[in-house]
């Protein structure tokens, strides 16, 4: 063996491991959201804790997980945006339980409807922030009903209940955030955050002109694809969820969502964090777990989990290492290591899919109008 041919796998590793490292190291340069993410936590426990005095115990944790998303959204919102976004949110929220009840015992209805739920949340990403925000609550609503319905047999009625409290409880905890962050900066502990105008016209006049525009160039529009791509992944997903009532294809539905991205780049990058973040969850948990008491896992998973979502900004590793903690924690406590597997081969599952479908639906190319004499930079995929 000479030293041409060891050198070229030996570029091939080196530039594997700086993909892994990047994909791992995320976006330094964004802030972290540390008030964000502590009011969430109070945001996921006032939901849960409201849920179960009312006596839907059922859906307490799905409840304080809509809270703890609103919430994070919430904060990340500007203030003169606020009423732009409550709106159309909460619309989407409450349509996600009708729309997965359409589909319920029919994997025949449930697929169509699903294309069409993560289309548009994928064409609504167009409007920023609304679009994005209001896609993102209403497809997790969405994905969260469905899964209930059928892995947990849970009534689309306690699902809509389970909405409605945690978007209230979102409310509470981002009305606290602020009012924190306000008193941060009146005592010169914090920098005010710039004044952002108001988006012109209607959300949802904004959201069919940028459908319209998409479904025009659908060749070159990376969000077209985007939705494409997502069609194809989640649509056939939430047919097996209708058929076999599998909760490793629920995980594998959620994993696929989110590691389907704009382009093949974010997609690799994003598979490669959340696979490594679920890994590593696994293992840290498991370790706390057999060397520490019950309290001290507990504690650390409540930690891991808002530090994950105080760098929901900068790492998808260290959200997903984060909120992989607690789920894990949780059957690890119960005494289950099915969680932990479930977790760990539905993120395998659902980072292929979305490499699949990356693959089958390529990234969209510039029209020829604006290309330009200066070469394209090579695809790292």
């Amino acid at each position: 063996m000479t030293w041409r041919s060891v050198a070229p796998r030996m570029v091939a590793v080196s530039s594997w491991t700086d993909r892994l490292r990047t994909a791992l190291a995320g976006n330094l340069n964004a802030p972290t959201v540390w008030l964000t993410a502590a009011f969430a936590l109070v945001g996921l426990v006032l939901a849960g804790g409201v849920a179960t005095a009312v006596g839907l115990r059922d859906v307490a944790l799905p409840a304080g997980f809509v809270a703890a998303i609103a919430g994070v959204a919430g904060g990340l919102v500007p203030p003169s945006l606020t009423r732009q976004v409550t709106f159309p949110a909460w619309v989407a929220v409450a349509l996600a339980p009708a729309l997965a009840l359409a589909g319920e015992g029919r994997p025949w209805v449930a697929a169509p409807v699903s294309a069409v739920v993560f289309a548009v949340a994928a064409l609504a990403m167009q409007d920023v922030p609304t679009g994005m925000l209001v896609g993102a609550l209403g497809s997790t609503a969405y994905v969260l009903a469905v899964g209930l319905a059928l892995v947990r047999d849970v009534p689309l009625s306690h699902t809509l209940w389970a909405g409605v409290i945690g978007l209230g409880a979102a409310v509470v905890s981002t009305f606290g955030a602020r009012t924190v962050k306000k008193w941060r900066v009146r005592r010169g502990r914090a920098d005010a955050a710039p004044e952002v105008p108001p988006l012109p016209g209607r959300f949802a006049t904004r959201l069919l002109s940028g459908m319209v525009t998409a479904a025009r160039d659908w060749r070159h529009n990376v969000y077209a694809r985007l939705a494409l791509r997502r069609v194809v992944v989640l649509a056939p997903l939430v047919g097996v969820l209708e058929a076999r009532r599998d909760p490793v294809a629920l995980y594998a539905l959620v994993a696929s969502f989110s590691i389907t991205q704009p382009t093949a780049s974010d997609t690799l990058d994003r598979a490669l964090a959340r696979t490594a973040g679920v890994i590593g969850a696994i293992v840290v948990t498991v370790v706390v777990g057999v060397l520490t008491p019950d309290w001290v896992l507990i504690l650390f998973s409540i930690v891991a989990m808002v530090a994950g979502v105080a760098y929901v900004l900068r790492s998808p590793f260290l959200i997903a290492l984060g909120t992989t903690v607690l789920t894990v924690a949780t059957g690890f406590l119960a005494g289950s290591s099915s969680t932990a597997v479930n977790r760990l081969l539905s993120t395998l599952v659902g980072a292929t899919i979305g490499l699949l479908a990356t693959a089958i639906i390529p990234v969209a190319k510039p029209p020829e109008d604006q290309v330009t004499t200066r070469p394209a930079d090579p695809d790292p995929v």
